[in-house]
């Protein structure tokens, strides 16, 4: 009998590996459990003044400390459930899956993988929407959508400096547009808040005019010094280096609830990072009542049977919080 006990589910579906997601591997890394429902998101703005210079004869001089604000966020809670009848899990193969044989552990077996598969589809929803999360946070603000309108608004502080909308005359689909001259600008930018840009996401359309208004000999090609390289790197996704930037196109799709597709990230758009600044993945505690159950992790994970109809029920609950805790490590550039 497959074991329904929480605690095993709960470990063996942290174990299901999802499939990669290049926000939040590329700069959301870091990842924490929380013993709480909600995160003090403290965001760090750094000083751009010079240190002083003092006579023999003078004391130090007192300055200011670094900027830090501070706001109480509660994590937001993602929960989903499916149903498995009794056709679906001791009739029906799944892709690549054998008939069944007579004997009994042949059905088990197959019974439980079949679960576990659809724990597996439940954790790769989870996944998306933390990239889709990820995503919403590079902008600087998040709503996170519900049924009857927006749940809760999440303010990051970005600087309205750090998002730059090029007017007519600059775009880059526009015959002065100037890609070179406005990430150098950007990175400048950068620079006197304290950070050094090292990676570019961008866009569909952004990306495809950032190679049509530059010359290729100022491109490193993107097989030039990565060959074998087994992460993002050796991907599609990665466009070589430009500027001593790592640049990455991001053209994935997804699927909103109402099954309307949008791209996570806008084509219009750029973002340049600074990866060494702080950015994480916050997750709530998580709660469950039938099992009086505390969960300081990632994930909580269950299942049920439901007698009449028969049917077997698979649950996930996670509550994650994706935080760029330095703010100005991020411009958003709106290019077209």
């Amino acid at each position: 009998m497959f074991d329904l006990n929480w605690r095993t589910l709960t470990r063996a579906v942290h174990r299901l590996n999802t499939t990669p997601r290049l926000l939040r591997d590329l700069v959301f890394k870091e990842r924490n459990s929380k013993e709480s429902d909600t995160i003090d998101v403290e965001t760090l703005v750094r000083g751009q003044k010079m240190a002083p210079f003092v006579s023999e004869e003078e004391g130090g001089v007192i300055v200011q400390g670094t900027s830090m604000e501070s706001k109480s966020v509660k994590t937001p809670r993602i929960r989903l459930k499916k149903p498995l009848s009794g056709k679906q899990l001791l009739t029906e193969r799944t892709a690549g899956q054998n008939f069944y044989a007579a004997g009994p552990k042949d059905i088990q077996d197959a019974k439980n993988q079949k679960i576990m598969l659809e724990f597996l589809d439940l954790k790769e929803r989870v996944s998306i929407r933390e990239e889709w999360m990820c995503a919403q946070a590079l902008t600087g603000k998040m709503e996170i959508p519900g049924k009857k309108g927006i749940l809760q608004k999440i303010d990051y502080r970005m600087p309205i400096s750090n998002k730059i909308i090029l007017g007519v005359g600059d775009r880059w689909n526009e015959e002065n547009g100037d890609p070179k001259g406005v990430i150098q600008g950007a990175s400048d930018m950068m620079v006197d808040a304290g950070y050094t840009p090292d990676l570019i996401i961008g866009g569909t359309d952004a990306i495809k005019y950032l190679h049509t208004k530059t010359e290729k000999n100022e491109w490193i090609p993107s097989n030039f010094l990565h060959a074998g390289n087994p992460g993002w790197k050796a991907s599609k996704n990665y466009q070589g280096e430009f500027g001593g930037l790592d640049v990455y196109r991001y053209g994935r799709m997804i699927k909103d609830s109402a099954g309307t597709s949008f791209k996570l990230i806008d084509p219009e758009k750029l973002y340049m990072i600074d990866t060494s600044a702080r950015f994480s993945i916050e997750f709530g505690i998580i709660l469950d009542l039938e099992h009086e159950a505390s969960i300081v992790g990632e994930m909580f994970s269950k299942s049920w049977l439901e007698k009449d109809p028969s049917v077997l029920w698979n649950l996930i609950e996670s509550r994650p919080l994706p935080v760029p805790w330095e703010p100005e490590a991020i411009v958003e550039i709106t290019v077209l």
